[in-house]
C-alpha cells in the first residue's frame, strides 16, 4: 500500500472502492484523449475491478491522487530491473493547470527514489516515462523539474482513431535526482 502525503496532496494505492470512479475516467474520451483513446477505453466495470485486485501486494501500483481529500486523478508506476515507469493524469479538469502536476510529479520522484521499503525490495536507479509530442505543456514541466529528454520516437503508437502519434521519452537518474533535490533544499525552493 502506497501512501504519500505532502501539504494538501495525497497519493494512495487504489482500492476496489475506487473502481466506479476509475472506470468513469477511463471510459471518458475527453480524459483519455491524450493517451490515444478519444473514445475512452471501453472497459467494463468487471475489468476495472480485476485490474484493482491485481494491484494488491505488488511493487508496481495504480494510485489515486487526492487534493484536499477530493479524488482528482490517477498515477501508476511499473517497477522492474531497478527502473520505474510512471504515468500521471489529473482527470478532473478543474484541478488542471493549477500547478498540482509539478507537485505530484516531484512527490512521485521522491517516493520512487527515497522510499526505504520500496528501495529495500528493489532499489530504483532510473525513472523513465514518455508523453505525446503534442503535449508541450507536460514537456515543459518535466524539463523544468530536471528530467532529461532522451529522444523523440516517431509513430510511437497509433491512436484509437488510426492516427500515428509521436512520443517524447524522458529519464531521471537517481544521481540527477539527488543533485536536484540538494539544489532545491539549498535554495529553499518549494513546488
Amino acid at each position: 500500500m502506497v501512501i504519500i502525503i505532502k501539504n494538501n496532496i495525497e497519493i494512495r494505492s487504489a482500492v476496489e472502492a475506487d473502481a466506479p470512479m476509475l472506470n468513469a475516467w477511463w471510459n471518458d474520451g475527453a480524459v483519455m484523449a491524450h493517451a490515444g483513446f478519444s473514445n475512452g477505453l471501453g472497459q467494463s466495470m468487471e475489468q476495472t475491478r480485476q485490474q484493482l485486485a491485481a494491484n494488491e501486494g505488488r511493487l508496481s501500483q495504480l494510485c489515486i491522487i487526492l487534493i484536499d481529500g477530493v479524488p482528482v486523478g490517477e498515477l501508476s508506476f511499473q517497477i522492474g530491473q531497478n527502473e520505474a515507469r510512471p504515468g500521471w493524469k489529473i482527470c478532473e479538469t478543474r484541478y488542471q493547470n493549477k500547478g498540482y502536476g509539478r507537485q505530484i510529479i516531484w512527490m512521485t520522484f521522491e517516493y520512487l527514489f527515497l522510499d526505504k521499503a520500496l528501495n529495500t525490495k528493489m532499489p530504483i536507479h532510473c525513472i523513465f516515462w514518455d508523453t505525446n509530442l503534442t503535449n508541450t505543456r507536460a514537456q515543459h514541466v518535466y524539463e523544468s523539474l530536471g528530467a532529461t529528454r532522451l529522444r523523440v520516437v516517431e509513430e510511437a503508437f497509433t491512436d484509437q482513431l488510426g492516427v500515428p502519434q509521436d512520443a517524447v521519452e524522458y529519464e531521471l537518474t537517481r544521481e540527477s535526482f539527488l543533485k536536484l533535490q540538494e539544489q532545491r533544499q539549498s535554495n529553499h525552493h518549494n513546488i
